[in-house]
């Protein structure tokens, strides 16, 4: 089976998708096709796949008590501020 060449527009336009696992097997295989020809598409895809593991690491870890506690107290205080202008 020969895969189909794709250029460096359309590896923009996928790139989401291949990242998150959604395309079919053969995008796929056209996106590795490609990035392992095109060294600007090899890295871009690399420190995405890096970025995105590393905002999937930190959305997993909760937030210490008082740095939520403080959020609340800053939401507060902007609630407060705008009542008491209305």
């Amino acid at each position: 089976m020969t895969t189909r060449s794709m250029t460096c527009k359309e590896i923009l336009a996928n790139i989401s998708g291949y990242l998150d696992g959604d395309l079919h097997a053969t995008a796929c295989d056209a996106i590795d096709h490609h990035c392992h020809h095109c060294q600007s598409c090899a890295a871009l895809v690399e420190g995405l796949r890096e970025t995105v593991g590393l905002c999937r690491q930190v959305a997993s870890t909760p937030l210490p008590d008082a740095v939520r506690q403080r959020a609340r107290d800053s939401v507060r205080r902007l609630l407060d501020r705008e009542s008491e202008k209305a």
